[in-house]
C-alpha cells in the first residue's frame, strides 16, 4: 500500500499513532526524525537548495542519539530555530525505492511564538525558511512530508492545532 510518494522515490506506506518513546524505539530500523513546528498557525519549512523543494526540518538519527534529540538537532541545523518542548505525534514506515529498503521515521510537534532571523551559510542545506499556511502556492513541497503532517499533526486529536486559512 502506498499512502503518498515523492519525486525522489520515497513512498509512505504506513502511519502509526505512537505516543511514547518505548513504542517508537521498537520500530526497526528507526532512521529519521522530523520536527513539525507551528508558529502562530503556520508551519516552518526550509527550502532545500540541493533538492530544490520545500521540506519540513528532518534528518537522520545518529548512532546513540535519541529520536527527539535528532529532531531538535535537525531543526536547528536546517532552520536555525530551537524548540526544546517537542511532542511525539506519530511514526511512519517508508519505502526507499532507490535502495529498496523499508525504514521508520519519528514525527515530533512543537510551537514557537516567532522565529529568529535565518541567515544561510554556505554549508547549510536550506537556503531560506518560510512560515506556510498549508494552502498558499509556494512551489513544490515534498508529498511525503505533507501527508505525514496531515496524518500525524493536523488530524491528530492529541495535538489540537488551528491552521490559518482552514
Amino acid at each position: 500500500m502506498c499512502i503518498a510518494k515523492n519525486k525522489i522515490g520515497i513512498s509512505l506506506v504506513a502511519h502509526y499513532d505512537v505516543e511514547n518513546e518505548s513504542e517508537l524505539l521498537a520500530m526497526k530500523p528507526l532512521s529519521g526524525a522530523y520536527a513539525i513546528i507551528n508558529v502562530t498557525g503556520r508551519f516552518l519549512l526550509g527550502f532545500n537548495k540541493w533538492r530544490q523543494q520545500w521540506e519540513f526540518p528532518a534528518g537522520k538519527i545518529e548512532k546513540g542519539e535519541k529520536p527527539v534529540a535528532a529532531a531538535r538537532r535537525e531543526l536547528y541545523e536546517e532552520t536555525h530555530q530551537q524548540v526544546l518542548d517537542l511532542t511525539l505525534c506519530g511514526a511512519f514506515k517508508i519505502y526507499d525505492s532507490t535502495i529498496q529498503e523499508y525504514r521508520y521515521r519519528a514525527v515530533y510537534y512543537g510551537v514557537l511564538d516567532e522565529i529568529v532571523p535565518f541567515v544561510s551559510c554556505a554549508s547549510d542545506e536550506m537556503e531560506r525558511v518560510t512560515l506556510w499556511d498549508l494552502h498558499k502556492d509556494i512551489g513544490y513541497v515534498d508529498e511525503v512530508d505533507l501527508k505525514m503532517v496531515e496524518l500525524a499533526v493536523i488530524n491528530n486529536p492529541r495535538i489540537g492545532i488551528s491552521v490559518k486559512g482552514s
